[in-house]
């Protein structure tokens, strides 16, 4: 995936919490997620965005970078806002024609 596709996602989101009033919050990481409430669990994810956009741009830090965006993305899932399809179509190549070889697209 490439940085701006990366950056794209996470502003997506961003925009989403933002738009829902979700504060920044790092959750407590003695605490289990399963004991977080909606309103946490989204704080979290609004919390690590800031960390994808900075690791992003930063070489040696993709491992880093993709363990963020995951936890964003499986966080957003457990608050009941995105399905595991719709995650994996944020994360699918934009199509713009050059890069998709199906031949039924042809």
């Amino acid at each position: 995936m490439t940085t701006e596709k990366i950056i794209s996602i996470v502003e997506m989101y961003e925009e989403r919490l933002q738009a829902a009033g979700v504060s920044k919050i790092r959750m407590d990481p003695s605490r289990m997620f399963a004991s977080l409430s909606q309103d946490e669990i989204l704080a979290h994810a609004h919390f690590l965005i800031d960390g994808v956009k900075e690791f992003v741009k930063q070489p040696g830090k993709e491992g880093k970078t993709g363990r963020h965006l995951a936890s964003i993305q499986i966080c957003l899932s457990f608050a009941g806002w995105y399905t595991l399809d719709d995650l994996m179509n944020h994360n699918r190549p934009d199509r713009g024609g050059q890069d998709d070889d199906r031949e039924d697209s042809k």
